[in-house]
């Protein structure tokens, strides 16, 4: 191996890093949600990257997000995600009575989205 390249891991050892199955390792690369390498023996070999995004994929499921919200949140630019949140937050102040601070709230679907939040964020602070 040349020093450029990455260093890279069999399945064997991402299962010890990640505490994931091999079958669910090979399901989230089913879904596109990561592409590990190939060896010319056509092995699987992941780099630190790969692991990091199992490691994230893990803790978004385990904090309750859909795999459909996980691949979304993966994938998510920092535009949309500064968007995302500048319409999150309006929501919050228009919900707590304040007046939208602009003539037209949002794309239906960040609407939706909207809602969808404030829904949860509710429905957690009633948990607890």
């Amino acid at each position: 191996m040349r020093d450029n390249e990455p260093l890279l891991f069999p399945i064997g050892e991402v299962k010890a890093r990640t505490g994931l199955t091999e079958r669910r390792i090979r399901y989230y690369e089913s879904l596109e949600l990561l592409a590990p390498r190939r060896s010319e023996g056509n092995q699987r070999l992941y780099s630190q990257r790969d692991i990091e995004t199992l490691q994230e994929i893990k803790k978004l499921l385990d904090s309750g997000l859909s795999l459909k919200a996980v691949r979304a949140r993966l994938y998510q630019t920092d535009d949309e995600v500064e968007r995302d949140a500048e319409s999150y937050f309006e929501g919050k102040r228009i919900a707590h009575g304040e007046r939208p601070r602009h003539a037209s709230l949002y794309p239906l679907k960040d609407r939706a989205s909207i809602i969808r939040r404030l829904v949860r964020d509710h429905e957690r602070e009633e948990k607890e």
